[in-house]
Parts: structure tokens; sequence; C-alpha cells
């Protein structure tokens, strides 16, 4: 049988067949998470990091800004094929020559980058971008995406999101009035702009977001910029700050179509349960593959006598669902309970969505936290650190279409520190790997960018002066748990069609064995397909199960199959009875169990009979008499008998 190497292996055979008595519960092997890697430094030169991207196929990169040539630049690193490559600048060019400030990076399939940035120009500063192609080493030269920003250093503050395949999408403030009449606490009038990447060139979209062009925005924080996320197919939704008729800061909100935008909604009410909200100062926004989108934030008392901060969270499903034109009711998130918040500071949440599945991240105090919600369900938080975590965790989360993750927090204080980056199996086994940079020193700027299956890139500043770094580390999340299909119904032949669903895994390529019960049929296969040979394949009900190992070797089970094999024709017998009866009988074995309605007996010229397993038939007379009968089976398997029996 070529290519075909059942019932050897012993050692395969053992492993496979221990994992197959779990596959009940099939569960992905364990993950890699990675060690530190430094990318760039140890330097004083090293300034902050912009961001940190990661594609559906494990790909991705980080964007920093760095002083070259006594001027602050924007340097990228990407990580593909399993490794980082070299920190190279973006801004380069002839219209590159002043400060860049603002960079931010997305990820596409194939090891494809885009970042984006501002560029000092005097009163009118500009936006730039620059992109790099699946295959390529080197970023292409800077296009423009905005040639009048105004002053970015009141914030433009600019955030990319990027499909698998290369759409990507764009926002951005442009701030009209730094000082607008009755503005409190720094508040600016300012554009929120969007602008759609089509092959190298942006486009805008429109007019500006805003609900209200003359309502002030909020003064600017590292949590409440404008944030945009896109699906799969290049829609996308993006979320602002802004004063609501009451002065009030909310979260608002609108859908982006590939013809066109949606209107203006509100994602953060002005009451809850019949009570007063008060100001909105940190949100996130989570965009999944279909469309479907979350929002965390934290909301303020109305009044000082209120309590403390909570988090909520609202989901709103896919645009085409029919409850999509808005969010739902928002539901708490900070694991305070109804009646009461959590205790100690609450940092900025986090948010990664997944379905109909969210996951916050929380920094309470100096614990990090995660929560998890379902459509109908809040669960209670589950604590990440173990009583080591900084001041400021600054829990960080990525979901995964199958309930894995990935997670980081900050850990240790003062001049000292570490990130802890966790793996967690669809399963909710651990694993998990401390973090930090050769110099060690304080971390700043923790980040961690996902694929959506599990895998998550992190990435952190640490260390002052000469001793500053910039810092990655990567979780390589087993193949996601799939399905194998065989044949529904009975069947027989030389060989058996099976498929199977191809195991999502975003490092590195799968390759699969399939095992029939406790045997390896084949292994090391590219495709989702094959033949299995039935030569020695026992009649009756298999399991089959298809095992997908990835690139570092995990390895993940599928959900079993069960096969119906039936390779034997029923056996028909005819003797002679007292009586002067003829007894047919027919017999299957383990097989797939006879098609009554196929059965037919003839003795001489009686009647036929048909239907019966086993048939009696009395002759007149002695004599001899031909014994006619037919049979088929389940599988299509079929048996003739053609008998002279005499009669005394």
């Amino acid at each position: 049988m070529p290519g075909h190497r059942a019932m050897t292996f012993p050692a395969r055979v053992a492993a496979l067949a221990a994992a197959l008595a779990m596959l009940a519960v099939a569960s992905p092997a364990h993950a890699t998470v990675s060690p530190a890697q430094l990318v760039d430094g140890p330097s004083a030169d090293l300034l902050e990091l912009g961001g940190a991207a990661m594609a559906p196929d494990g790909t991705g990169g980080i964007v920093f800004r760095k002083v070259d040539g006594g001027r602050a630049h924007v340097f990228a690193a990407q990580y593909v094929g399993g490794a980082w490559r070299p920190a190279q600048r973006v801004d380069v060019g002839r219209t590159q020559g002043f400060e860049s400030t603002w960079p931010v990076i997305a990820a596409g399939n194939g090891g494809r980058l885009v970042v984006v940035w501002a560029q000092e120009f005097g009163a009118a500063d500009r936006l730039f971008s620059a992109s790099l192609q699946p295959g390529a080493r080197q970023f292409e030269a800077p296009v423009p995406v905005d040639l009048n920003v105004g002053d970015a250093s009141l914030g433009v503050a600019p955030q990319v999101a990027m499909a698998a395949g290369g759409q990507a999408l764009l926002t951005y403030r442009v701030v009209t009035d730094a000082q607008p009449a009755g503005a409190a606490d720094g508040g600016v009038i300012a554009e929120i702009r969007v602008a759609r990447l089509t092959g190298q060139l942006w486009s805008p979209l429109g007019t500006p977001m805003n609900r209200n062009p003359a309502a002030v925005i909020p003064a600017l924080t590292a949590a409440n910029g404008p944030k945009i996320g896109i699906d799969q197919a290049g829609a996308g939704v993006v979320a602002w700050s802004e004063l609501d008729d009451e002065f009030a800061p909310r979260v608002y909100f609108r859908r982006i179509f590939s013809g066109g935008i949606g209107i203006a909604r509100a994602v953060t009410p002005r009451e809850i349960g019949g009570a007063r909200t008060g100001a909105t100062d940190a949100f996130a926004l989570s965009v999944g593959r279909f469309g479907e989108a979350a929002v965390a934030w934290r909301q303020q008392p109305f009044r000082a006598g209120d309590g403390g901060p909570r988090v909520w969270v609202a989901t709103i499903p896919d645009q085409f669902a029919s409850d999509a034109a808005a969010f739902a009711a928002p539901r708490l998130a900070d694991g305070g309970g109804a009646a009461a918040p959590a205790a100690g500071p609450l940092g900025p949440p986090a948010l990664s969505v997944a379905g109909p599945d969210v996951l916050v991240g929380l920094a309470v105090g100096s614990t990090a936290l995660s929560v998890e919600l379902t459509e109908t369900e809040v669960a209670a938080p589950t604590r990440l650190d173990r009583g080591d975590a900084s001041a400021a965790p600054g829990t960080q989360v990525s979901l995964g279409s199958d309930g894995s993750a990935a997670l980081a927090w900050r850990l240790g204080a003062g001049g000292r520190g570490n990130v802890r980056l966790q793996e967690r199996r669809a399963d909710g086994v651990l694993a998990d790997r401390l973090l930090t940079g050769p110099r060690g020193g304080a971390v700043e700027d923790l980040l961690l960018a996902g694929s959506g299956l599990g895998d998550g890139l992190a990435a952190f500043t640490q260390g002052a002066g000469a001793g500053r770094q910039v810092v990655a580390a990567v979780v390589d999340a087993a193949p996601q748990t799939f399905s194998v299909q065989a044949p529904l119904d009975w069947v027989r032949g030389e060989t058996v069609k099976l498929a199977w669903d191809p195991a999502a895994a975003a490092v590195g390529k799968v390759r699969y064995a399939v095992v029939v019960d406790d045997d390896v049929a084949v292994e090391d296969l590219g495709g989702t397909t094959f033949d299995l040979p039935t030569q020695d394949l026992e009649d009756g009900r298999r399991t089959i199960a298809v095992v997908a190992t990835d690139a570092a070797g995990q390895e993940t089970s599928s959900v079993p199959a069960v096969l119906r094999f039936d390779g034997t024709a029923p056996t028909l017998r005819a003797r002679v009875l007292k009586g002067r009866r003829v007894e047919v009988r027919l017999e299957d074995g383990a097989g797939s169990g006879v098609l009554a309605s196929s059965v037919r007996v003839k003795v001489g010229t009686r009647p036929a009979v048909s239907g019966k397993r086993r048939a009696l038939i009395r002759v007149a007379g002695p004599g001899r008499y031909r014994v006619v009968a037919r049979v088929q089976d389940k599988a299509g398997n079929r048996a003739t008998l053609s008998k002279t029996v005499r009669i005394r």
C-alpha cells in the first residue's frame, strides 16, 4: 500500500493511543512561551514603544521611536518564520528630516506590516505610512496619509488595524481648536478622521466621525484616544470619546462598511439601571473576525458619594445580525459585584473579543485580573499574579476563537521589574514564562497583540538611560481542535475517503497523522484528505482521529469520528429439516446488518419468501428442489445462494 504504514511505529502508536483515550475532551498540547528576546538596545537612544501587532498566521512586528542623527525616528522589527529580524528605520527619505511621533503598527498574513506615524512640519504636521510586503525585507518608501494634521503634539493619536489579506483602517485626531471657550481640563475641538488603505495608498472616509463636530473632545490620555478595529472582510468599527449634550465624556462609535460609514451612536449610556453615570475616562475596543465587537470602559461615579469607578462591557454582533445597529446593555466586568466596586485603584481595562465571548484584563491596585464574559454570563474574576505584580500591572489580554488566550502583566516595583507572559489553553491548562531584558530595570509600555488563535506577541521597554531595551516574546499556541469527517453510512471497498478540517494554527505549517482505533494508519500528511486502505481494517465501527502537529512539535487531536466499515458479504446457508422443510438462514457477523427488503428466498416452485433472516419453507413431497436466495447488507455487499437439496 503506497504511503500506508499501519501497524508500525510502536512508540508513536503508544503515544497517540494515550491521546485518543482523552478524545472525548480533545485538548491541545502544551503551548510554547518563548524566552525574552532583545529586539533593540541597550541604548540611551531608545525612547518609547509605539505598538505591537500579530496577524492570524502568527507573523507580526513592533514599532518604537529611537534617536537617529539627533532626532527621534521610527523603527520597526518584523517577526516572521518564528524569529525576529533586526529593527529598521521606517521614516526614511527627504520628507522625513524632522522629529517623528505617534508610531503605530498593524500586521497582515505573510509578514505584511504597515506603520503609521506623524512627522513634524511646522504648523501643519503630516501623517505618513510605510508598508512591508509579504516576502520583502525592507519597508517601502513612506507615503502620505494626511498632509495637514495640525500640531501633532496636541494629540494626533493614530491607531491602525489590518485584516489578514492586507486591508487596513486608520483613525486619528486632528485638533482644530486647542483652547475652545468653556472647555475644562485640556479639552479640545478635534476631528476624528478615518482612512482606508487600498493597495499602497490611503483614502479618507468622508466627513469626520464626530457625532457633533462642535462638541469638545476630552483631554487626551493613553486610555481615551480613538480606537479602531477591522474584521476579516475589511469592515470595521471606530470608537472615540466625546462630550455629550450634558458635557459628560461618553464613548461613541460608527460601523465602517465597504461602501460607507454608519451613523454615530453612543456606547456608554447616561444611566445604568436607573442610576446616573459619571465620566467615561478610559475605554478599549476589540473587533472580532466576523465583525462582532466589544467595548470595555472605566466609568466614574456621577457624584463623589456614589462609590468608586467601575468597569463595564458592552457588545455588538456582526453587521448582518438583526440587532447590529447598537451595542447591547452594559454588564459589570470588574469583579466587584453589583453593589460594590473592586477594592483598590482601578486601572484602564484591556479587552479582546472572539465571537460571542469577551476577555477583559484588569489591574486593581497591584493585582492582575482577567474576567470572561459569554452571551449569558459574567464569570468570577481570575487572579493572574502570584502576589508579585507591580503597583500597576497593566494587564493585557488576547482571546482565541476556541477560548484559548494569551495574557501578560508587569511585576516588580521601583527600578526593577519583569513581565509574566501566560498562555491559557482552551481546556484551561496554563503555561507561562517570566520575561526580562539582559540589563533588567523597570518595565514600561507593555503591549500584547494576538493572532485570534491563542497566540500572542508581547513587547515592552525596560531600563533607563544607557540600559534602556526593547524586549519581546511570543506565545506559540498549539493547533486548535478540529473535526474529522468519515462517511455517515456503512461503506465498503478497497479504500475509504476521509477528510478533516484544517487545524487552525498561526505559526508554521501543520502536518497530520491518521489514527484508526489505536493504530497509526499514516502520518506526515500535508493535506486534509486521505484514502484509507481497508485491507487490514476489521468490519464494524472503527474510531477515526487525526492528530495535527505544528512546526514546534505541538500536537492536537481532532474530535473523533466513527467509521462504519463492512467489507464482508453476508453468508447464506440452506439445510433440510424434518417435516419436509427447507431452512435458509443468513448471517452478517460484525457487519452492517442486512437490508430486510433485499432478502428473497425461493425453493422450487413454492412462492418466494421475502424480508426474513430465517426462512422455513415446506415442500409438497419428496424430490429434488432448487433453492435460490439473495441478500444485500447496508454497506452494499451482496450474497447469492443457488443450491439443490433432496427431500426424502
